[in-house]
């Protein structure tokens, strides 16, 4: 056999600009207004050549210091005699090239016009570097772990931190920001609803929070069986029906559950029906269930996981992919206690791993700038002081309440707790109680319960579809009848907000 010819592999050399570094350091040591601009864009990691990062970190160092003017303390300035005392005296001089290179580089550029340009490269260079370093480590990972997800979460984690790098803007006048927040007030004035957050269909609590806004982290909390889950799906449908995208991670129901409970509320058509499949309307039930089941599939933008043991990464994970394939408006969580830090390891006290998810969700609010609903349980202390009306008791929840951590109130924008006023089944008066709002005030708001239809409502449901939740003679909450129930008709809502009821408008 033929001998095999012998292949000179050559080094594959990684993305670099040599120039850039260079025309940078020089910008630095001869344009005293732009320097420190220049310093604080860089880091040493992002230039390739060993000598370039071992003069930017001396120049970082020279910045970095101080020195009195009279009354005044000034930051150093880098030039080339500072920037060589500097290298002589932590004995790297000769190791960047010696006084010769630094001259060279002082005099490389006539002019520092495009020093932004030069950042950019190296910027740029830097990035696909580190993209390629994080490939080679998702390739290793793939290698060794034995979970494909585990794999795939942490490539979607290191690529959107490299995605968003450089994002710390550092200090800006604050004076300018005072110009554009006085724009955003003049330009709310004109178009009050343009900046309004999503609209929850409670019209007392948009009112008072203005919406729910990107990078808030809401935390729905309550005893079990109060309704937690019911209203973060009142409140998923309003916004599906808005057109907005929503992600609903739920560990304690399923999916089919979670639609059974939609198809309800929005059809009117009682749950303990539409479970035994005794519909007493027959033909009618079944018409108004087709009716909700179309506006779910071609109106409302709905995705759903019921994987019990999920966890945090794997969220932000499915979301990040799913905001950049469908985009994404919404995200809840039913519920926190039920999730598992890291896969269930129990390395830490349980405490720590409820404040490791609090703050991976308000970390996850943050980066995709989106909403996230987390619905909390309430510590069985909130029960016995009589929070459920139990012997009258009318004590109502605190944020020390929520159960298993105080990070879950300290990570929280919004703490919300469904407090019920009395002990009844069926339709019932309860209070949505604002415990926190960072970014406005607190209070509570009166919600109805309509077990039938498993609904909460607020006060101008009731009186715009004229449904009574009280018996006058009582003055007790009572369940609904059939006939008030079939009062609540499926209303569309239009751009002129009027709204519609068997194709007229309704009054």
């Amino acid at each position: 056999m033929p001998a095999k010819k012998e292949q000179n592999i050559l080094p594959v050399l990684m993305p670099n600009s040599v120039e850039a570094e260079q025309s940078v350091l020089c910008c630095i040591m001869r344009d005293e207004v732009f320097q420190a601009d220049i310093i604080a864009a860089l880091t040493e990691e992002d230039f390739y050549q060993r000598n370039h990062a071992v003069i930017f970190s001396a120049m970082k160092q020279i910045n970095a210091a101080t020195y009195r003017a009279g009354e005044e303390s000034r930051s150093a300035t880098v030039n080339i005699a500072s920037l060589i005392d500097n290298l002589r005296r932590s004995d790297k001089l000769a190791e960047v090239g010696d006084i010769e290179y630094i001259t060279r580089l002082n005099d490389f550029l006539p002019s520092t016009a495009n020093y932004r340009e030069y950042v950019d490269i190296v910027q740029r260079a830097s990035k696909m570097r580190r993209l390629i370093r994080i490939c080679e480590e998702v390739t290793n990972k793939a290698r060794s772990l034995a979970s494909a997800e585990e794999a795939i979460t942490f490539a979607e984690e290191e690529i959107f931190k490299l995605s968003q790098g450089g994002a710390n803007g550092g200090l800006v006048s604050l004076s300018d920001e005072v110009s554009k927040a006085l724009w955003q007030i003049n330009e709310r004035f004109k178009n009050p609803g343009q900046f309004r957050g999503i609209q929850t269909g409670f019209a007392r609590f948009d009112r008072l929070t203005n919406g729910l806004h990107g990078g808030e982290l809401i935390v729905l909390a309550a005893r079990p069986g109060v309704g937690k889950s019911a209203l973060a799906m009142n409140i998923v449908e309003h916004v599906a029906k808005e057109g907005k995208t929503v992600a609903i991670f739920s560990l304690e129901m399923s999916n089919q559950q979670l639609v059974e409970r939609m198809l309800s509320s929005m059809s009117t058509v009682p749950l303990e029906y539409i479970k035994s499949g005794m519909l007493p309307g027959e033909v009618a039930d079944l018409s108004k269930l087709r009716v909700a089941h179309d506006t779910i599939c071609a109106n409302m933008n709905l995705y759903g996981n019921d994987y019990a043991n999920i966890t945090p990464s794997e969220i932000a994970s499915q979301c990040r992919r799913l905001k950049a394939q469908k985009g994404l408006d919404l995200v809840v969580i039913d519920y926190i206690q039920l999730m598992n830090g890291s896969g269930g390891s129990r390395e830490t006290n349980r405490q720590q791993e409820v404040a490791n998810i609090s703050r991976a969700l308000k970390l996850l609010a943050k980066e995709l700038n989106i909403p996230v609903i987390a619905l909390s349980q309430l510590k069985r202390d909130a029960e016995i002081r009589g929070i459920k009306g139990k012997e009258g008791g009318g004590g109502e929840p605190v944020l020390s309440d929520l159960r298993e951590s105080g990070a879950i109130e300290q990570d929280a924008d919004i703490v919300l707790f469904i407090h019920k006023d009395a002990e009844s089944a069926g339709t019932g008066k309860f209070q949505l109680i604002i415990a926190k709002h960072r970014n406005g005030e607190t209070g509570s708001i009166p919600i109805y319960w309509l077990g039938k239809i498993v609904r909460f409502v607020d006060e101008s449901y009731l009186s715009r579809y004229s449904v009574s939740a009280y018996n006058s003679s009582e003055q007790q909450p009572r369940d609904l009848q059939q006939e008030e129930l079939d009062q609540v008709p499926e209303y569309e809502e239009e751009e002129d907000n009027t709204f519609i009821k068997d194709g007229k408008p309704a009054k």
